[in-house]
C-alpha cells in the first residue's frame, strides 16, 4: 500500500499554537477501492491520520529542533460525524494544548466545506525513535 498525505495545502499557521490545512478526497485513492463497494468513503482511521499529519506539520513549523517524525501515541474523545465522500473538501484544524516530556497534546477537528462536522478528537503524539 502507498503512503498517503492528507494535506493538500496549509491554509493558516500560528506557530506553537494551531494549524489549519485543506484536503480534497479525489476519488482515485487506493483505499477507496474496497471501502466500500458502491459507497466509497474515507476510513475513520485515515481521518485520524489526517489530524496526526496536521499536528506533525505544526510541530515541524515550530522552529524548534524537534525530530521530524511523530507517531500517534493515543487518541481520545474521538467523535465521528459526516461521511467523507469523493469530492469533499476537508478543513483540518489542530491546536496544541501542552507538552509533557516527549509527549505533545492536541485537540483537532475536521469539517466539510459546508461546515458539517466530520471528526473531533484529542491526540497525543510522540517523536519516533524515543
Amino acid at each position: 500500500m502507498t503512503a498517503f498525505c492528507f494535506i493538500d495545502k496549509v491554509a493558516e499557521v500560528k506557530k506553537r499554537e494551531s494549524l489549519t490545512a485543506l484536503y480534497t478526497l479525489k476519488g482515485a485513492e487506493e483505499f477507496l477501492q474496497d471501502h466500500f463497494e458502491g459507497f466509497p468513503v474515507m476510513p475513520g482511521v485515515l481521518l485520524l491520520e489526517s489530524l496526526k499529519q496536521a499536528a506533525s506539520r505544526l510541530m515541524g513549523l515550530s522552529g524548534e529542533s524537534k525530530p521530524p517524525f511523530f507517531r500517534l501515541a493515543r487518541a481520545e474523545e474521538v467523535k465521528f460525524g459526516q461521511f467523507v465522500r469523493p469530492g469533499n473538501l476537508l478543513k483540518i484544524f489542530v491546536r496544541q494544548l501542552k507538552e509533557e516530556g516527549c509527549f505533545v497534546f492536541f485537540e483537532g477537528r475536521i469539517d466539510q466545506e459546508n461546515g458539517r462536522k466530520v471528526l473531533t478528537a484529542k491526540l497525543v503524539l510522540e517523536p519516533v525513535g524515543n
